[in-house]
This record gives C-alpha cells, structure tokens and sequence, in this order.
C-alpha cells in the first residue's frame, strides 16, 4: 500500500469521499491510501487557525485493517502538519464516531463536548524554539 498526498481535486478523492456520503469542506492537504490501483482510505485537513490544522476527512474502506490503516494516514497527516509548522490538530466527531477511540490513542484530548466532540491535539517541539 501505498500513501498518496494530493489536493481536494483529485477525482479519486472526490469519488471516495462521496462513496461515505462525505460532504467535501475545502481540504488544503488531501492524503490516498491506494492498494494497487484502488484507493482504500482517504485523510485530509485544512488550516484551523495560525498555529493549527482541522482534520476534516477520515475514511477507510475496510473492517479488517481500519484501525491500523486509520492511525498511519493520521500519523501522515500529522508529519506534514509539523513540517509546515503548525502547533496542534483539532477534529470534530460525532459521540458514536469510531475514530473517536482511534484519536484518543494517538493521544488527543477532548476539548468540548456540545453537539459534536471537538478534540485537539498538541504537537510535539522538534527542537525548534519561538
């Protein structure tokens, strides 16, 4: 497998996303996990605030593997955040989200909990000081 970082244009993106009913909401990083020539995941975020992206797209399809295939395109996701700089990742979910215990493993904290579960995650310093 393989992961593939795109932009939200990309027709694959679009047509896998609309296969979860997903309404696209302006992603700026867009990753694929493809098995061959089939995407079997997507992840994307957007710019939150100045210090923070919002994954905003979390989607794999398959029971067997979701977990792991969930955590290595979040940890994608994350890698690239850092390398641009951003402090934190936020995400909304709902109560019965799956991913919420996928997040929660990959050390996010809920921040609120209204209507939908915010949860945030700060990032590590790689040595870089303000």
């Amino acid at each position: 497998m393989e992961i593939i970082v795109t932009d939200e244009m990309d027709e694959r993106f679009i047509d896998f996303c609309k296969a979860f009913g997903c309404v696209l909401d302006e992603p700026q990083v867009v990753l694929l996990l493809v098995n061959y020539t089939s995407t079997v995941g997507c992840a994307s975020f957007k710019v939150y605030d100045a210090d923070s992206i919002e994954i905003n797209s979390l989607f794999v399809d398959s029971l067997k593997n979701r977990e792991e295939l969930s955590y290595k395109l979040i940890k994608q996701l994350e890698k690239i955040a850092i390398d641009l700089e951003f402090r934190a990742s936020y995400v909304y979910l709902d109560e019965a989200d799956l991913a919420l215990e996928i997040f929660k493993k990959l050390d996010y904290q809920i921040v609120s909990s209204d209507d939908e579960i915010l949860i945030k995650k700060e990032f590590r310093s790689l040595g870089k000081t303000s």
